[in-house]
């Protein structure tokens, strides 16, 4: 982004930099890191192209909430929502809300979503995190990028009003490597300044849900107060008496609680993009705004994978395996093979740099062994369920193995054994 774009921008922003306060901007992370996609519906960061940061829209099927309230767990990096349904709602609920019964008949809705949180300083071993209890929040539903941060034009909402720590958008972004595209990205860790970062599909519908009319476009400089209690704690959130959890990959520091666990299950847009879309003042806002917007690869009410193709059924690079013969398969010339853990373990090639994807499996990533050099492996995904249906498997953060490849250095959420 040029400095005189950047300036440019200045002009309109003075009344929304002065509603954000004191949240600092985090590095944006270049190439082809993990996680990119080829899918066109993935929310863009236009900036990063020089174009002006766009305005979001939500039509997804959660209603605003009453009576909500909202408690973060900067040792879990969770953010959970609860509210009331609307009396005489009587819409459908995507997949990821859990519900329960109220007092007087009424509908408690739950919601929990992947955050980051303060980086720890060096100079003081501890980080800027702002742990204590809240009252409200101040809320500026478009915020543009500026000189502090690339805010893409997701929505601000403030719950410690002297230091402006806040729920907003993810900040980072990476590339595309198959489109170009400038993709917006969450990491889940401690990355922040002290905010509370949020992928930008989850922060547009979790303002929808306190208040804010995402259905449609809004202003630099609207502001308002939203009367949702807000805990932040350095402890594991506990929903039901279980530990929460929700499924997002996290940053190999974040701790996850591994017994008594509440597992919340969540959306990308990659996989909903009909949910949350970029404005297009060519088009109506008649509810099917965010129609037509890429294609929609999951059932939004039960969380299932629609038409997965063929390939899908054949055996790749992370399918559960049990000899060399499960494994009758050739990737970028090499055979199949079952690295075994026990009596199961999934399928692999040896690699250096890169691997080889099939449409209906998880992404691959050509990753370092433990002797020290390279074999394939699923990365922790939707069609693996985070490795749950890949037995004696589970999410681990590893480095590439470049070999005489050349390839760039990279980390990835693989299902290692």
């Amino acid at each position: 982004m040029t400095s005189a774009y950047i300036r440019a921008l200045l002009a309109g922003l003075l009344a929304t930099t002065a509603a954000l306060g004191a949240c600092a901007p985090g590095g944006a992370v270049d190439g082809d890191d993990e996680g990119a996609s080829s899918e066109e519906s993935f929310l863009k960061n236009a900036e990063k192209t020089g174009s002006k940061s766009q305005k979001w829209i939500y039509e997804g099927w959660v209603p605003a909430l009453e009576q909500t309230s909202m408690f973060v767990s900067l040792k879990g990096h969770t953010a959970r929502v609860s509210g009331l349904l609307p009396k005489g709602f009587d819409g459908e609920l995507p997949f990821y809300v859990k519900t329960s019964p109220a007092a007087e008949g009424r509908t408690l809705a739950t919601i929990v979503y992947p955050v980051a949180t303060g980086a720890v300083d060096p100079a003081t071993g501890q980080a800027p995190a702002g742990p204590g209890s809240y009252s409200y929040l101040t809320a500026v539903p478009y915020t543009s990028t500026n000189d502090k941060a690339d805010w893409g034009g997701f929505p601000f909402m403030k719950y410690h009003q002297s230091r402006g720590l806040a729920f907003h958008g993810p900040i980072s972004s990476k590339r595309n490597a198959e489109t170009g595209d400038w993709e917006w990205v969450l990491l889940r860790g401690p990355v922040s300044h002290g905010c509370n970062r949020m992928a930008g599909e989850h922060v547009v519908e979790l303002a929808h849900v306190l208040g804010l009319d995402m259905s449609e476009p809004h202003a630099v400089g609207e502001v308002k107060k939203l009367q949702t209690p807000v805990v932040v704690s350095h402890e594991w959130d506990v929903f039901e008496g279980k530990n929460v959890d929700v499924f997002y990959p996290a940053l190999a520091s974040v701790q996850r609680p591994k017994t008594n666990v509440a597992m919340f299950r969540t959306w990308d847009s990659r996989n909903l993009p009909q949910v949350v879309c970029s404005f297009d003042e060519s088009l109506p806002l008649d509810g099917q705004h965010c129609a037509n917007r890429g294609l929609v690869k999951q059932d939004l009410s039960t969380g299932d994978l629609l038409e997965a193709p063929e390939t899908a059924k054949l055996p790749w690079i992370g399918t559960e395996c049990s000899s060399d013969a499960d494994c009758a398969f050739e990737a970028d010339g090499e055979k199949g093979s079952c690295q075994l853990s026990g009596a199961t373990g999934f399928c692999t090639v040896s690699c250096e740099g890169y691997c080889e994807d099939l449409a209906g499996h998880a992404g691959t990533f050509c990753a370092k062994t433990l002797e020290g050099d390279g074999t394939c492996m699923a990365k922790a995904a939707l069609e693996n369920e985070g490795c749950a249906t890949i037995d004696g498997t589970s999410p681990e953060t590893r480095e590439r193995f470049i070999g005489s490849s050349g390839a760039a250095a990279k980390v990835a959420t693989v299902c290692a054994q």
